[in-house]
């Protein structure tokens, strides 16, 4: 059986956390109907290369200049169906970076109707765009993101009643979109008593998050995160501080690893809570201390094992979800216009099999 061609176009090859989800497509569930490939284009690209496929999977956040590329994407390539996924735009990352809310709700619509299909990666993002870019639902699908991580699920849970400081942990980008310095400003003001903070990652802001847990032995910094199962393994509870975060990979590799999360009420992380954890606004250190007052070795303990339950065989249902979507996608494709002969080999790259590799980028 001749497979279909799916090509996924990117900007950015490092291993994050969108390169490290297109592993999902390599999933039998999907791969034994599609086969995949990487097109690099240019940061600043504003005409589409010809990509060979039957779908092209637009990872690209949109801005203006990136209009034209997109419009371009029907002419290089006719008869292609199109689908944009959406990792990077929410409802919080609009209210602390938009300026000029009509100009860039204008180029998000103008952005979102040139797919055929739109991805959200959480139901808050979804419920958002469906308002910001006047989208019907049903134009909208909603799928979780998903990387594999080896090692989590078969982590030991901790022993949350041990006579020991209880270990938070948060890793990641150090960027001010993360919130590291109001977590790292809400240990300070003893709003987690009886606690020690563990930060890992790297970025440009390191020296400033050093600085401000300066003076704090209970903070210590791992340094960058190459093995996640090592560093969720060293910690009793996980949290995300983020200012905005259009799902959170970080919350679903701590609940897969049996660590209670303690998440800002943003975007999409909400969703993943459940009995795993808490929503805390890590801003009001008051409300931090009321929530750690709660937190006793049953009530962390049934998050731990909620955690580990909600994630169990997500890889597995995430695939299907895709294969599903695909699927429909492909039902529709035109059959008036002929096949590309040839695919431009300048921006053509294999998909790799293994692209989640045992050695990811550091988080």
């Amino acid at each position: 059986m001749t497979k279909l061609r799916i090509a996924h176009l990117l900007d950015d090859f490092a291993l994050g956390g969108v390169s490290r989800g297109l592993e999902i497509f390599t999933h039998p569930a999907i791969g034994t109907m599609f086969g995949s490939r990487v097109v690099g284009v240019g940061a600043r690209a504003v005409w589409a290369p010809r990509c060979h496929a039957d779908i092209i999977v637009t990872h690209l956040p949109p801005n203006w200049r990136r209009l034209a590329l997109m419009a371009s994407l029907r002419l290089a390539n006719p008869g292609a169906r199109l689908l944009h996924v959406e990792h990077s735009y929410t409802r919080a990352w609009e209210t602390r970076s938009v300026a000029h809310l009509r100009r860039f709700r204008t180029m998000l619509a103008i952005a979102m109707r040139l797919a055929d299909e739109v991805v959200c990666v959480s139901q808050a993002q979804a419920q958002w765009l469906a308002e910001a870019a006047g989208l019907p639902a049903e134009r909208i699908a909603v799928i979780y993101p998903y990387s594999a991580n080896p090692g989590l699920g078969a982590l030991p849970l901790p022993d949350f009643a041990a006579a020991r400081p209880r270990r938070i942990g948060a890793y990641g980008r150090f960027h001010p979109i993360k919130g590291f310095d109001r977590l790292i400003a809400a240990f300070r003001a003893g709003a987690m008593p009886g606690c020690e903070l563990m930060i890992g990652g790297y970025g440009a802001e390191e020296a400033a998050l050093r600085a401000a847990a300066a003076g704090c032995a209970a903070i210590s910094f791992y340094g960058k995160v190459t093995d996640v199962a090592d560093f969720i393994g060293q910690c009793d509870v996980i949290a995300i501080p983020s200012h905005c975060e259009a799902y959170g990979q970080v919350a679903n590799e701590a609940r897969e690893g049996g660590r209670p999360i303690l998440v800002s009420p943003v975007d999409g992380l909400p969703e993943q809570v459940g009995g795993a954890g808490l929503v805390v606004d890590f801003a009001d250190h008051a409300a931090i201390a009321r929530s750690f007052a709660t937190l006793n070795p049953a009530r962390l303990l049934a998050m731990a094992w909620s955690g580990r339950a909600a994630t169990a065989g997500c890889h597995q249902a995430r695939a299907e979800q895709w294969a599903q979507l695909l699927r429909q996608l492909a039902a529709g494709l035109s059959r008036r216009q002929p096949a590309l002969a040839k695919p431009d080999k300048s921006t053509l790259r294999d998909f790799p099999q293994n692209y989640t590799a045992t050695a990811p980028e550091p988080r």
